[in-house]
């Protein structure tokens, strides 16, 4: 059978002339199958399926490559050997759950000393809104303080003002 042959308008053949059609030629939109992959249920649950499918495939046909591989290797070990082979993977096996379990340990501890400095830091605040509040009242009596004519006490006033003047001189 001969192919046919077309020269095109820029002087190149081709075996077939629809072929450079069928090329540049772009698909009808499908709208109904647009619709279904964007809103159908079903068919985001058949794409997740089979991307489950072929995870599953995947780590199948890895584990069989593994294990082929380590048929493979020579079996030149002595059974004690493997006897410590065994002890050493069951000891990785112990070790990675004691490894988890101090980690679990260790945050159980950072918690409670977190949550005790909290506790200080808090009990330390209220002490010192407790002093202050002390304080003010204190200072509001000898502020407060009147004669029976109703003028205000002189002696406390002064008494303060000296206090806040050696405060300042000794700092």
């Amino acid at each position: 059978m001969k192919a046919r042959v077309n020269n095109d308008s820029n002087g190149q053949q081709s075996k077939d002339g629809n072929e450079k059609n069928r090329n540049n030629e772009k698909k009808p939109f499908d709208k109904k199958k647009y619709r279904t992959q964007k809103y159908s249920n079903k068919y985001k649950i058949n794409q997740w399926e089979e991307r489950r499918k072929k995870a599953i495939l995947r780590d199948y046909y890895k584990e069989l490559d593994k294990s082929q591989r380590d048929s493979k290797k020579p079996l030149s070990l002595k059974d004690g050997d493997q006897d410590k082979n065994d002890k050493q993977m069951q000891v990785k096996k112990i070790s990675a759950f004691h490894k988890a379990k101090k980690e679990f340990l260790r945050k159980k501890d950072e918690k409670r000393e977190r949550k005790e400095e909290a506790m200080r830091v808090k009990s330390e605040r209220e002490e010192a809104l407790k002093k202050y509040k002390q304080k003010r009242m204190q200072t509001y009596k000898k502020l407060s303080k009147k004669t029976k004519k109703g003028q205000p006490v002189m002696k406390d006033r002064l008494e303060m003002l000296l206090e806040k003047i050696q405060q300042q001189i000794s700092d």
